[in-house]
């Protein structure tokens, strides 16, 4: 076990298994700082615009977390790329202390400048997540560090510019291509719907009006609605008429049975109507005549003969009136034998046209759906050609200020390493002192040499001087120390 006086001891009689590794690595630190380079740190904050020039938000703005993040991602890897460190190295130069006489920039170059460069976020702030992003690189002098950070962030513009080049040239070679692979299925299913209209002729207005949801009717319905209507007239003026030439042939025998004749039956016959009502005048004057006079009277016989008369009229304008009922129930018949030929021919056109209105309707939809296809095909195109244009007009980084020097060298100064290595050494060297020297305790037999004896110089010849270490006293330890025999060591 170590107290204070076998550290004493060992420290002073051991003193150079602790003095000589502690110097040697004193040294060490002093030459390292005296050859360490210094080197100095910029960072350039930049902020991040989109690459995806989208309609559907504002120019240059994330719709969404992990765009911004995919994109930032993008920047660190492309920042610290073998191609940008090359090209910006190569316009860099190589520094003034570099001792190689291989070509710059070797492999070994970039890999050492890609260990100097970072790309970090805000402090405080998660990677992906702010579209601000700080660029440091560093150098052995403050002003290449700032030159070296401006090459690094123009590549890295040209880089960019050039990828959004190449992905733009790339979508708009394959919207080229769906584009004529979408107007040559556009011209086939219109060529089959130009060979079906024109098999439907005139009736091509119908038929789309028939395709339409919710439209109103067309030529060919409204022109069936109308040979309906003069059907049913005709039908009817036909039955009129049959009734009637029945009435007329009864009333040829009796003339009396036109007076029972509805009027409706009579309007298509004006004179037979007419004398029809001047019989019964006729009837009434004779009958009133013959209530105040005798049947011998004068104006009786005179009333007789005038009723008789316009029975005979009658009788003979009933004959008239039945042949002319004859010849218009014959023209009855062929209006309505028309009539239901001409109500079949558009009745099978509506048929005709009611079987095509599915595949009408499918064609037409694919056509529509084709075109609106087309139509957006060739809207993304024209913004991918917009983005091809704009690839290499516009910077998808945008810098913040300058490039901002460290005031003071990166990593821990000169006197800081040569302090460090000095202190670090007097711990080694302790250690390699513990480790090589263990205590040597006192022998319990050994009787304590006395003071008095010791000056008076009465020593008796077969003891020996007692080791130092444990059991003795800081002041005993001190004592053998000064009166100790010179160590061979």
């Amino acid at each position: 076990m170590w107290n204070p006086a076998d550290i004493l001891y060992a420290l002073l009689h051991y003193r150079l298994r602790w003095i000589i590794p502690m110097v040697i690595v004193a040294a060490g630190a002093l030459f390292y700082a005296a050859i360490k380079p210094n080197s100095w740190d910029a960072t350039q904050a930049i902020v991040l615009r989109d690459e995806a020039v989208s309609s559907l938000g504002r120019p240059g703005e994330f719709n969404r977390i992990e765009d911004m993040k995919h994109a930032q991602e993008t920047v660190l890897q492309l920042t610290r790329s073998r191609e940008v460190i090359e090209a910006a190295l190569i316009q860099l130069g190589p520094p003034a202390n570099r001792w190689t006489t291989s070509t710059w920039p070797s492999k070994e170059d970039i890999a050492s400048a890609r260990k100097s460069i970072s790309v970090h976020s805000p402090s405080g702030t998660e990677f992906g997540t702010t579209e601000m992003l700080y660029i440091s690189v560093e150098a052995d002098t403050p002003e290449r560090a700032r030159h070296f950070n401006q090459l690094i962030c123009a590549e890295l513009d040209l880089k960019l510019g050039e990828m959004r080049n190449n992905r733009a040239q790339s979508l708009v070679d394959e919207l080229n291509y769906r584009e004529q692979q979408a107007g040559n299925a556009l011209s086939s299913v219109t060529s089959h719907l130009s060979e079906m209209e024109s098999n439907v002729g005139t009736d091509l207005a119908e038929l789309r009006i028939l395709n339409e949801v919710g439209s109103g009717n067309g030529n060919l319905r409204e022109q069936m609605v109308e040979i309906k209507n003069e059907l049913r007239a005709a039908m009817a003026n036909q039955q009129s008429a049959n009734q009637l030439l029945q009435i007329l042939a009864t009333a040829q025998q009796n003339t009396s049975e036109l007076i029972a004749t509805p009027n409706q039956l009579l309007d298509s016959q004006p004179a037979l109507r007419r004398l029809k009502e001047g019989l019964i005048d006729a009837q009434l004057r004779s009958a009133q005549l013959q209530g105040i006079r005798t049947n011998d009277h004068p104006g009786v016989i005179a009333a007789r003969h005038a009723e008789e008369e316009i029975r005979a009229h009658l009788h003979q304008e009933i004959g008239l009136a039945i042949s002319g009922l004859k010849a218009e129930q014959t023209v009855n018949a062929s209006r309505i034998a028309q009539l239901e030929t001409m109500l079949d021919d558009v009745s099978l056109r509506m048929t005709k046209l009611a079987s095509l209105r599915a595949s009408y309707n499918n064609l037409v939809s694919e056509v529509r759906e084709k075109n609106d296809k087309l139509t957006r095909i060739r809207t993304d195109l024209a913004d991918a050609r917009s983005s091809v244009s704009a690839a290499t007009t516009t910077s998808l980084i945008t810098k913040v200020s300058t490039p901002e020097v460290s005031d003071y060298p990166v990593g821990p100064s000169r006197k800081l390493i040569a302090g460090a290595g000095m202190l670090g050494g007097l711990f080694f060297g302790i250690g390699v002192l513990v480790l090589t020297t263990s205590p040597m305790p006192l022998h319990p037999s050994q009787p304590l040499p006395s003071a008095n004896s010791q000056t008076n110089g009465s020593s008796s010849p077969s003891s020996e001087a007692p080791h130092a270490g444990h059991g003795l006293s800081l002041k005993e330890a001190l004592f053998h120390l000064a009166n100790r025999t010179p160590s061979t060591n």
